[in-house]
């Protein structure tokens, strides 16, 4: 029988995670409602890492399920914290090890005032590059907020909790329970519960940082609002019905010459309305710098797609979809997951136009994710080299077979 672990300072715990076999517990950075998270390190490299401890599953459920899935797939991004291992301490226990970043949270940098304008620019526009590449890999954080959001000195920034939020209630995207910290949460999140978040949930949450980035403070702060009946009993039934979330007449901002109309699109209240993706919110305030995370088409000819999987038991399976012309073809669980019951047996839809395939959501029970965006039944999308889609719980990605 598994000891319970014992979490204090100076403490050491026995791990298996590649060449990591041990860590020691050096201080407690932070709880919250998931367990906690400690700064640690190895004793034999001294390396630094950080530990969130997950406690109080329920054994065999779902969640923990997704643990282990979300902490296989592994995000590329100069800004986003990747994660190291993960160990399961016992039924209800898992411990996560990210890489250790010495920096504070935006929430300090906001409240010290020491932020200046071209370092607030620089900030926020690392942050949608960070957002960005988490969902074109169909991650979405579903509790984005300053105090998530690490700054070095430098200005230098990287995101923290992506995935790992998703694991604060049961069922998680199936429940509708709600997920995140209400002041940055979109409406339907909060009505309805995350039954299936896509990258406007993020979006929406993006424009509260912006606005509190040019405003010094939330909106909520600076209505002196401290429980969702304030949102919802009061602003949302004022007459005429407000179409943002906030109440942009007073505001005043110079990080971006239209950052008001940029965030009164992130805030949309009906998420129909709500600006979409990353790429429209960097296209609209002119962000034109070349990341580090640019995507280099490949320069071979591409014959037809492959779907290789990323996460899960079936992890590194290849599907081929050597398609003939106008050609239709419905994949499920049985062809790409085994018995991953989050995919539906008739899930996705995939066709053949010419040289072009595309995919589409087949009504399934949980939903098809192509880079971060919902796949609504009855609209496709085209397929290229590279693209990700997540089918229930399971991540795919996409690559062209090279034609000879």
């Amino acid at each position: 029988m598994t000891e319970p672990l014992e979490l204090m300072p100076s403490g050491r715990i026995p791990v298996e995670m590649g060449d990591i076999t041990e860590i020691e517990l050096l201080e407690l950075l932070g709880t919250g409602a998931f367990g906690s998270v400690w700064k640690v390190r190895d004793p034999k490299t001294n390396q630094l890492y950080a530990l969130k401890v997950i406690q109080d599953l329920e054994p065999d459920s779902v969640l923990c399920d997704r643990v282990k899935l979300e902490a296989d797939v592994m995000i590329d991004s100069p800004y986003i914290v990747p994660s190291v291992g993960l160990y399961q301490w016992d039924a209800a226990t898992y411990l996560i090890l990210f890489e250790y970043y010495q920096a504070r949270s935006l929430d300090d940098w906001l409240e010290s005032r020491e932020l200046t304008l071209e370092q607030k620019r620089e900030i926020f526009q690392q942050l949608l590059w960070g957002v960005r590449d988490a969902h074109r890999n169909n991650i979405i954080h579903r509790d984005l907020k300053p105090n998530n959001i690490l700054v070095n000195p430098a200005c230098a920034l990287k995101i923290i909790d992506f995935g790992i939020s998703k694991f604060r209630g049961k069922g998680i995207t199936r429940t509708g329970e709600i997920m995140g910290t209400p002041p940055y949460l979109p409406p339907e999140a909060i009505i309805e519960g995350s039954i299936l978040a896509d990258a406007r949930t993020d979006i929406y949450a993006i424009g509260h940082i912006l606005y509190e980035l040019e405003m010094g403070q939330h909106f909520w702060q600076r209505q002196g609002w401290n429980r969702l009946e304030h949102f919802f009993n009061g602003y949302l039934k004022r007459k005429p019905e407000p179409t943002e979330a906030i109440d942009l007449r007073d505001f005043s901002g110079e990080i971006y010459p239209n950052s008001q109309e940029a965030i009164a699109l992130m805030v949309k209240i009906q998420v129909e309305e709500r600006i979409d993706s990353i790429d429209a919110i960097l296209d609209l305030l002119n962000i034109r710098e070349l990341e580090p995370t640019e995507i280099i088409e490949p320069k071979f000819t591409l014959g037809f797609p492959m779907l290789w999987v990323e996460s899960g038991t079936n992890r590194n399976a290849c599907l081929p979809l050597d398609l003939a012309e106008g050609e239709t073809r419905i994949i499920g669980r049985g062809d790409i997951a085994g018995n991953d019951v989050s995919i539906s047996r008739r899930h996705l839809l995939v066709s053949r136009n010419g040289k072009q395939y595309s995919a589409g959501d087949n009504g399934s029970t949980n939903g098809t994710l192509h880079s971060g965006r919902v796949l609504p039944k009855g609209q496709t999308v085209l397929l290229k080299h590279g693209d990700r889609l997540k089918l229930g719980d399971v991540f795919l990605r996409v690559e062209f077979s090279e034609e000879s």
